[in-house]
């Protein structure tokens, strides 16, 4: 096996560089180019350069990731060639674009497979195969040095005024016999080294739990540790999201804002793997979980991971925050046809689950509706409850996988529900979790198959049920039926779809296959049921939900309409939730409720910073309206209609933190929705806490983002939706300068103000 050198590499460098010198006077233009003569590629976005290369000897590695390089013979500062001492291996060092497993490798790799004959190591180099398409995709053939029908495509895409690179790749067998794949992450990403002794870097992750999701976690990182952020329950889930920022941490020396951050498009297991060395170099690896994966390619078959996309900033989190969002916003635009249209948005829903649990029937919520639509909702939602015949939902132990509309609750099914929320003016939504079923279930009594188990281990139950194996093409047909079913029947307009529970004995029975390959097969399946129920009914709205925040992974993101971020809808708690979900869920996808729900009953959180907090992405009302008074219900109509006069902003525009929550301290945070090129701005304030007496007043908000020539007509709610606190006109310079002052927000709790900025 040929070694890499670490000379070629920088062999390669040294001649790429002085022809740029030689040829090159003017900057290359955004896309992806090729090198007139040297295997070398430059993936090059608004603001950053990816640069690709075959070092002497075939190997393709990194040459460089960041700020755009605006000559490109900025490349010959790489040109230095370290001291190479005999237990310094350079393969292992190398910033290789596909480190496999085999050779003197001995950092992370991310592909590796057991060939004929108990082979377990590979060393692809490139074939010589390249192929640009619209100058923003690249797909880059490796083959197998000493087996050269073993093919890796390696694939890149590049998202260009997003600074975002999607990678993947694909891994095809020619060979005359079974290729068996145990590790197959999708990309691993290298960051510059070290710029001084004293540079560090903070790594930003994501933790929590159910109804304490997406908490922002912060770690720096030191030579020879390791950071591994991971979910092995089979879907993304809430303890840990398939994200990641690296931040370089200013000082004195370097008081940059470079970021580079990240997120997997998977919504099954997952692992995102950080290692740093003595120098400084940093790699990220990260795809399909490798416990229990495995997968099988029989002579002519092929396998291709998921994508994981990557960019960098200069402009520090904020950075971060505004591309990875808007990022998933393009590619959803591009998947779901419901979203095409920018000026169709999401509506303003209620869900019927805490007015009535399980306690359901036609009568109550043709009533609920009736009194949802004059507040101004757009979609009325019936959740958990209304199906099982044999085994009646009446409470979580029954009724899942019986997707027959219960006759008691709904004596003549749900059209007539259906058709009365139509009348009304309101879309009509319904709730499944078409994965599980309960013991408790005509399905699981004809079907005990077609659960995921091992045959002689016991049945785990969680949640009291059990999960159905989407990866049989007889458990995917029986639901899709099922489900489209409703959907033609009632003119069902919106799906909320469930996961409450994690995956265990994940196999496959009666499969003359890996039985590992259960893992990737149950989420596609689940990519599939989404897919086909597009296709057949491209009206269709498709929530994606488990349990709260389970599924908010950026394959979810691109192909559904909106995410549900978290069962926890107590509005302070959201404030901190709804901050780390916004570093990659678009803020229209993310849906927030006004609910009575609160873990503490003692403390009164009014209905306006109620109303505030949901207004951050798209608005939804999940209060048991029954109980609401006449004034209750007068204010919930106008903050309605006041969101639904901001929504354009909210739902279209940048989401800023200008300042992030905190658990200590007088508990303050504001958010910023930055629209048209600055033309717009909502400003959403709160303060939910001031224990100190003598704390003083809130310092002025600086904003973000806006115009500094212009004038902006400035309006201030605080209580009252109808009448504003405050009207007059600012400077873009004074705003953003010296700042926003917001006097009620001074002292006291659960303060809050809404603020619109409109360019005169």
């Amino acid at each position: 096996m040929a070694l890499l050198s670490l000379r070629a590499i920088l062999l390669t460098v040294a001649i790429v560089s002085t022809f740029i010198q030689s040829s090159w006077a003017k900057p290359l233009g955004t896309g992806i180019h090729k090198h007139h003569s040297l295997d070398t590629w430059f993936l090059v976005t608004e603001q950053s350069s990816y640069v690709i290369s075959a070092a002497g000897n075939g190997y393709l590695v990194n040459m460089h990731w960041g700020k755009r390089l605006t000559q490109l013979d900025d490349l010959n500062a790489m040109v230095v060639e370290p001291p190479v001492f005999s237990q310094i291996i350079p393969v292992t060092e190398a910033r290789e674009e596909l480190p496999v497993f085999g050779g003197l490798r001995y950092r992370e790799n991310i592909l590796k497979v057991e060939l004929p004959k108990g082979i377990r190591e590979l060393n692809l180099q490139f074939a010589g195969n390249a192929n640009i398409t619209d100058k923003t995709k690249l797909d880059l053939d490796l083959r197998d040095g000493n087996r050269t029908e073993f093919l890796v495509t390696l694939h890149y895409e590049i998202d260009i005024e997003n600074d975002i690179i999607r990678r993947s790749y694909t891994v095809r067998n020619g060979l005359d016999d079974r290729v068996d794949l145990s590790k197959a992450s999708s990309a691993a990403w290298h960051l510059p080294y070290a710029l001084g002794w004293d540079e560090q870097r903070e790594l930003v992750t994501l933790s929590g739990e159910w109804s304490q999701e997406a908490m922002v976690q912060t770690t720096r990182l030191s030579p020879g540790v390791k950071h591994t952020v991971e979910s092995t329950r089979g879907f993304a889930d809430h303890v840990s999201h398939p994200y990641f920022a690296l931040a370089q941490v200013p000082n004195a020396v370097n008081p940059t804002t470079d970021v580079y951050f990240g997120a997997l498009a998977w919504t099954g297991s997952w692992e995102i793997t950080i290692h740093t060395d003595t120098k400084g170099f940093v790699r990220v690896t990260g795809g399909i979980h490798h416990q229990d994966f495995g997968w099988t390619l029989e002579p002519g078959e092929s396998f291709t991971t998921p994508v994981f996309a990557a960019g960098y900033t200069d402009q520090g989190i904020p950075g971060a925050r505004h591309r990875m969002p808007r990022h998933a916003r393009k590619y959803q635009k591009k998947n779901v046809a419901t979203q095409k249209d920018e000026n169709v948005f999401h509506p303003v829903l209620y869900n019927s689950w805490e007015a009535v649990s399980f306690d359901l029937n036609e009568e109550k919520q043709m009533a609920l509706a009736e009194k949802a639509a004059p507040l101004g909702i757009e979609l009325f939602v019936v959740d958990d409850g209304w199906f099982g015949v044999n085994s009646p939902r009446d409470n979580d132990t029954a009724g899942l996988g019986d997707w027959d509309t219960n006759p008691k609750k709904f004596p003549n099914g749900l059209k007539p529900l259906a058709d009365h929320v139509h009348k009304l003016g309101m879309k009509f939504g319904l709730w499944f979790e078409g994965e599980m079923v309960n013991p408790d279930s005509d399905l699981y009594r004809e079907h005990p198959e077609w659960v995921f188990h091992y045959d002689g281990v016991p049945e785990y139950l969680s949640r009291t049920q059990l999960v159905l194996n989407f990866g049989l093409k007889e458990v995917r047909d029986y639901i899709f039926e099922k489900v489209a079913g409703h959907i033609k029947e009632a003119g069902i307009d919106y799906i909320k779809w469930d996961f409450n529970r994690p995956m265990q004995g994940v196999t496959m029975h009666n499969y003359d296959r890996n039985p590992q390959e259960a893992w990737v097969l149950a989420v596609e399946g689940y990519y599939e049921i989404i897919a086909r129920l597009k296709e057949r009914f491209p009206h269709l709205w498709f929530e994606s939900c488990s349990s709260g925040g389970g599924r908010m992974d950026l394959g979810a993101l691109e192909r559904t309409d909106q995410v549900w971020t978290s069962d926890n809808t107590r509005p302070d708690a959201r404030l901190f939730i709804q901050y780390g979900a916004s570093l990659w869920v678009p803020p229209r996808m993310q849906y927030g409720w006004v609910t009575d729900s609160s873990s503490d009953k003692s403390i009164e959180i009014p209905l306006s910073f109620r109303f505030h907090v949901s207004f951050m992405g798209s608005l939804g009302l999940g209060s048991n309206i029954n109980k609401f008074s006449k004034e209750q219900l007068e204010e919930s109509t106008h903050w309605i209609a006041l969101y639904k006069k901001l929504r354009h902003v909210i739902q279209n525009g940048d989401l800023d933190w200008l300042v992030p929550p905190s658990r200590v301290g007088e508990l303050v945070a504001v958010t910023e929705s930055i629209y048209n090129d600055g033309d717009e701005a909502v400003i959403l304030a709160f303060r939910h806490n001031s224990p100190f007496p003598d704390s003083g007043e809130l310092s002025p908000i600086r904003i973000r983002h806006l115009d500094e020539n212009a004038i902006y007509r400035v309006t201030i709610w605080q209580e009252d939706p109808q009448n504003p606190v405050d009207e007059y006109d600012l400077s873009g310079a004074l705003l953003m300068y010296r700042g926003l002052e917001l006097p009620s927000l001074n002292k006291g709790m659960f303060k809050s103000a809404v603020v619109w900025l409109q360019r005169a």
